[in-house]
């Protein structure tokens, strides 16, 4: 899976032509190109990603936060949705967490222009030692703790699941978020997923984003 680096993004995935040259007679039509495939799809073929849901779960309620772009890249503009499961829209990005509190965070990407849904998660969770999710870019410590303490916020995110590889490192759809005190401003906070195919590290610079979302971050 592939995408661009733009909110929510579909990614292009180069197929390569093999030219066929053949001796024909003058006059001859031209041959028919030799198949270079068996019909089956290529490794890593494009997806879309329309939603990223970020399902924040403090023991009791759990408020749901989105970004929805319904055809991908372009085309008709991206937007959030709402903070709590009780309340009407929200009309901008900012995430409210109360301080001093621990949250269980789930992370979901869905193909929204399908029927049924794509849940593309699901290919991120299948193919979890090439990818991983990050904060605002920021390399985590290592496992079994991995975490990320956000600059400028009184926010640490803890990594509770890994890619399962012979050296294990962090995914990201599943994080425990913990706040400390109260903050006067909102700060951002980006969160993106690399594709890392080969070269998956722990770290944020190797491979290609699939999709990148600025969020803010406001403790109350």
């Amino acid at each position: 899976m592939k995408t661009t680096t733009k909110m929510i993004l579909s990614a292009a995935v180069a197929v390569a032509l093999v030219a066929v040259s053949c001796k024909k007679k003058d006059k001859d039509p031209d041959p028919t190109p030799t198949p270079t495939t068996t019909g089956n799809p290529p490794p890593n073929a494009q997806e879309v990603i329309t939603t990223m849901k970020v399902m924040i779960n403090n023991g009791t309620t759990t408020a749901t936060y989105f970004f929805k772009d319904p055809d991908g890249d372009g085309g008709i503009a991206g937007f959030y949705g709402p903070g709590t499961t009780t309340t009407s829209a929200q009309t901008d990005s900012v995430i409210n967490l109360l301080a001093s509190k621990n949250y269980t965070v789930n992370l979901f990407l869905l193909d929204e222009s399908k029927s049924p849904v794509d849940t593309i998660s699901n290919e991120v969770l299948e193919e979890a030692a090439d990818h991983m999710f990050f904060f605002n870019q920021q390399t985590p410590s290592a496992l079994p703790n991995a975490s990320v303490t956000i600059s400028g916020t009184n926010l640490t995110i803890m990594y509770k699941d890994s890619d399962g590889a012979t050296t294990p490192r962090p995914l990201g759809l599943l994080t425990e978020w913990m706040t400390g005190a109260m903050t006067t401003t909102k700060k951002e906070l980006t969160i993106e997923l690399k594709h890392q195919p080969g070269t998956k590290n722990g770290t944020y610079a190797p491979g290609d984003v699939d999709v990148s979302v600025p969020f803010k971050i406001k403790i109350n």
